[in-house]
């Protein structure tokens, strides 16, 4: 088995005209999800990033009971905002033979508001982490949704060729 933390920041190259992705994916293009979050306002903006990444039809993320979902999304704690640091999303997987067997992502609730996201950009920042829980990398351009700071830009075409060439690379390749 092995982990990933992947966390808003960082360094980047140069542009890449299809969003990078790791080694690591689920066996197939489609997954089962939970929010344990109470807010209702973390949950709207959990299922907006859901809504927004299946409608491009590049992967299905699918509802399902805590006992039996491969991601789990929700807020940091107090203690694991934390930890984060300056990082406003957060995702850890854990993987046996380059496939994932769980997911979880975390958006920093306290930065969020200390920072003054706005609802759009709060959706930004998951559908970054939701990219990251299909297998995703950060993508060196500020036009990504992949993009390692961003929260002002949405899912774009290169973001989408990036899960649709995931998909279609086996397990433990990268692009």
């Amino acid at each position: 088995m092995g982990l990933f933390v992947s966390q808003i920041g960082g360094i980047v190259a140069s542009a890449a005209t299809t969003t990078p992705f790791g080694a690591q994916r689920f066996a197939k293009d489609h997954a089962t999800y939970v929010i344990t979050t109470k807010s209702d306002y973390y949950k709207s903006i959990w299922r907006s990033a859901i809504d927004a990444w299946n409608a491009t039809g590049a992967f299905k993320f699918k509802t399902s009971s805590a006992s039996k979902a491969q991601i789990t999304l929700g807020i940091a704690s107090k203690r694991e905002s934390k930890k984060m640091g300056n990082d406003v999303g957060l995702t850890e997987f854990w993987a046996r033979d380059n496939y994932f067997v769980s997911v979880n992502s975390l958006l920093n609730a306290r930065l969020i508001k200390e920072y003054d996201y706005s609802r759009s950009d709060a959706i930004h920042v998951a559908e970054h982490e939701l990219g990251h829980a299909m297998g995703l990398a950060h993508n060196p351009s500020t036009k990504s949704v992949m993009y390692y700071r961003n929260r002002a830009v949405g899912i774009q075409k290169v973001d989408i060729n990036g899960v649709k060439a995931r998909y279609q690379t086996p397990a433990g390749q990268t692009n």
